[in-house]
């Protein structure tokens, strides 16, 4: 199969991509950066240069391929505090949808996220529920599966500066806003030990791994489909206190507590430092919609997936090498 990649190299297409290839597809990777290009062709895939901006662009890398994997790029609210995310998704899925109907692509997968299921009551996360509308719009006979992970592995980095006691928003903005799901976070100044956000303590909650994530794109991509389908994909859920206790264990301080606070304390605590009062609350309903199974989780649970390979011992491991050089 012809199949293109958008997302560069990034956590989930760099693995993607390499399934795909050692099957032996022919694999085009979409990437702005022409620095990427040689790291590209040395997977055994094409580089296609350009910008997802440029519907020019995806329209011609697109014409006789036979599947497309289609994402939205992290949303850059460390250069623009106020973007409004969701008519960001609009515009963007937009110039996928032109593109998948100028050149005929006839089978799509569609990287979305636990809570698309809604609108309401998810914060930030709504606009991945704008971006499958407009991918709803195209016509029946382009098959469509909405990949919708649920918290990455890799979110938890966030929290290794206040686990250090190095304080709350060190690299906050050019991290947590920059990446897609849940955006984890610790809230108090210098106190070591202890993880800490306005969800936490015993709230059970879905992880996953990119590399779990690959595994079931490249798997919705081999599988013939008309219509449209919605899949979950999750490596392990663990209560917020789990996390803390494999992530402190790997680090050296088993005595790492996740503690939780209130919403308004939150609130308080982003529009201190400077937050936009909508992306603030943003950011406090997608983390109250956390708590106790709630909304966000609501229909994982109904459409529960089977949990990939992928455990958070093993990325704890990970985390406790990148915070010894850190």
């Amino acid at each position: 199969m012809k199949i293109i990649i958008t997302g560069s190299l990034g956590h989930i297409s760099k693995p993607l991509a390499k399934q795909l290839v050692e099957k032996g597809h022919a694999v085009s990777i979409i990437s702005s950066n022409p620095d990427k290009q040689k790291d590209i062709e040395a997977m055994g895939a094409t580089a296609a240069i350009g910008s997802i901006e440029d519907v020019s662009f995806l329209t011609k890398t697109f014409t006789d391929a036979d599947a497309v994997y289609t994402m939205l790029p992290p949303f850059k609210f460390e250069e623009n505090p106020g973007l409004d995310a969701r008519e960001e998704a609009r515009r963007l899925t937009t110039n996928y949808v032109a593109a998948i109907q100028k050149s005929g692509v006839k089978r799509v997968v569609h990287l979305s996220s636990i809570g698309a299921h809604t609108d309401k009551g998810n914060g930030l996360l709504a606009f991945h529920f704008v971006a499958e509308q407009v991918l709803q719009q195209l016509p029946a006979d382009v098959a469509i599966t909405f990949m919708r992970p649920v918290g990455f592995y890799y979110n938890l980095y966030q929290f290794m500066d206040i686990v250090k006691g190095e304080g709350f928003l060190k690299g906050f903005i050019g991290t947590f806003l920059t990446v897609r799901y849940y955006g984890l976070m610790g809230l108090l100044e210098g106190k070591k030990g202890l993880i800490v956000s306005n969800y936490g303590d015993q709230d059970k909650m879905p992880w996953v791994s990119p590399i779990d994530i690959a595994t079931a794109i490249s798997e919705e991509l081999a599988i013939p489909l008309s219509g449209r389908k919605v899949r979950y994909v999750a490596s392990e859920e663990l209560t917020c206190n789990q996390i803390a206790n494999t992530l402190g264990a790997a680090i050296g301080k088993p005595y790492l507590k996740w503690v939780t606070i209130g919403d308004k304390q939150m609130l308080d605590a982003l529009i201190k430092f400077k937050l936009p009062l909508s992306l603030a609350n943003d950011i406090v309903e997608m983390n109250a919609s956390m708590r106790n199974g709630g909304i966000l989780f609501e229909d994982y649970y109904k459409n529960k997936p089977a949990l990939g390979k992928v455990k958070m011992n093993e990325f704890a491991e990970e985390f406790a090498v990148a915070y010894q050089s850190k």
